[in-house]
């Protein structure tokens, strides 16, 4: 990592900003396919519902596990599709190529590897939900192994050494 990808950092909050907007995006798409209205987007942080939020969704109407699950399935699609792009497109601008992996990859990791960690911690988000009403053995195993797949993919496209980097 060079010193000037340091500067990346200061735009923290607009990635933040991004990932909320795929997460809470997620949930709000898979509710609307599976006929509930959306009544309420917050993407941006708050403390609307007694404790702070990156953001929210409220929904009118019945929905199954799927609405639950879909940001996580929306994470591993944008990661793969962010995969494909370092590793086979090779974007030739360093920002393009450091834009991607932060939002594509990075992102979808810290994602997934946050609410995953909380839900087992505390079974109050999106994953103690679905380990509540999925067979947990499937819940785990997709974590374990999309995070496995994370770590991998990450380590491919900035750690290694012979990897192709932009410059």
């Amino acid at each position: 990592m060079r010193k000037k990808d340091f500067l990346w950092l200061l735009a923290y909050p607009v990635y933040q900003i991004i990932g909320t907007i795929r997460h809470e995006g997620s949930h709000a798409l898979a509710a609307m396919a599976e006929g509930a209205e959306v009544t309420e987007f917050v993407f941006w942080p708050n403390f609307g519902l007694g404790k702070f939020h990156w953001g929210y969704v409220y929904l009118e109407g019945s929905t199954t596990w799927f609405t639950t699950a879909a940001p996580y399935f929306c994470d591993l699609l944008i990661f793969f599709v962010a995969l494909l792009m370092i590793l086979e497109a090779k974007p030739k601008r360093r920002w393009l190529w450091f834009n991607i992996l932060i939002i594509g990859m990075l992102s979808p990791f810290i994602n997934s590897a946050f609410n995953y960690s909380c839900g087992l911690a505390w079974g109050r988000n999106d994953i103690g939900e679905l380990l509540g009403v999925l067979d947990p053995i499937a819940v785990h195993l997709f974590f374990v192994i999309t995070l496995l797949f994370y770590a991998w993919g990450l380590y491919h496209c900035y750690f290694r050494k012979k990897t192709w980097h932009p410059v």
